[in-house]
């Protein structure tokens, strides 16, 4: 299943500016996506949050016969897995969605399991998304937030504890890291400014980057985040405000994106050469920022101490 064609640039700003300004009803006339019917539809529903609420990572993973080595992804999700158990606020559960039951499934009770038995021809990244869309959110749903989590990617230990404490708003990762697990090196990102204009926030390069609140509207949610995969990450922040989402941007690094430990998608379509040279280009250097990067992330420490050795 692949991802749809992306949409105008153009489009989306003015889209997006005609949403804000309260004319939502107006853009349901226009020929639209899917995707931008389906957050339309979301828009009629009000938010509600309970008290106490509860963050949903939905992890689609590869299948052991996806892979040359297992063993990569047995370790990677791990260490992600790790990163979500040492979160401060403990109110988050994990469901991971593949071919193959991984055993990093038994390293905490909130991490469930449910098995991918679609065919699909090619990538299948999007039909396990949709699928833990149906799992989490209408089948067997809780209220709080609901957020697509890579099975190689950390976020920082906070992450969940200022997740809730945003309420209704949902967040947006611009601040983060990318590292390179071949070498240790660290890159930084940001958004850009005039200092650092061919700089780029966290979510253009990682799906890891959207967390919303969900609960309120099973079906039109699901709907949504079942349209929402079929569509790269790039779109996340548009198509969230169409479905009328305030986003709050986090500037702060929160989330750490691994790349080039050899089973990543991206790899074996051979790309992601320039995510290397953007690490190099905004290289974090100082050890004492590197050790600050392991203490904020846990599970990063045996990522990027080579690249500390070599200071």
């Amino acid at each position: 299943m692949q991802e749809q064609a992306q949409i105008a640039k153009l489009r989306r700003r003015i889209f997006s500016t005609i949403a804000k300004m309260g004319g939502a009803r107006l853009l349901g006339l226009l020929p639209l996506s899917p995707a931008e019917s389906a957050a339309l539809a979301l828009r009629k529903f009000q938010i509600e949050l309970p008290e106490h609420a509860t963050t949903t990572f939905a992890i689609p993973l590869v299948g052991a016969h996806q892979v040359s080595d297992w063993s990569v992804i047995e370790k990677t999700l791990a260490r992600s897995l790790k990163a979500l158990i040492a979160q401060k606020n403990p109110n988050w559960r994990a469901v991971v969605c593949s071919q193959t039951r991984p055993n990093a499934i038994a390293l905490d009770p909130r991490i469930s399991h449910i098995p991918f038995e679609i065919e699909v021809a090619g990538h299948d990244k999007v039909a396990k998304l949709q699928t833990l869309a149906q799992h989490c959110l209408q089948d067997h749903p809780v209220p709080g937030f609901f957020m697509p989590l890579d099975g190689d990617d950390l976020l920082e230990r906070n992450f969940t504890q200022g997740l809730h404490k945003n309420g209704r708003h949902g967040v947006l990762v611009c601040g983060g890291y990318i590292v390179n697990s071949a070498t240790g090196r660290v890159g930084v990102t940001r958004n850009k400014s005039w200092r650092a204009p061919l700089q780029k926030p966290f979510w253009k390069f990682c799906g890891s980057c959207m967390a919303l609140p969900v609960g309120s509207a099973s079906k039109a949610e699901t709907a949504f985040f079942k349209a929402l995969a079929e569509h790269e990450h790039r779109l996340y922040p548009y198509l969230a405000t169409l479905a009328g989402y305030r986003l709050i941007h986090l500037d702060k690094p929160s989330a750490l994106y691994v790349i080039n430990h050899g089973e990543n998608f991206e790899t074996r379509r051979g790309r992601g050469g320039f995510k290397q040279r953007f690490i190099e280009r905004f290289s974090v250097s100082g050890e004492s920022e590197l050790s600050n990067i392991q203490s904020a992330f846990p599970g990063s420490g045996d990522l990027i101490i080579q690249h500390k050795a070599d200071l």
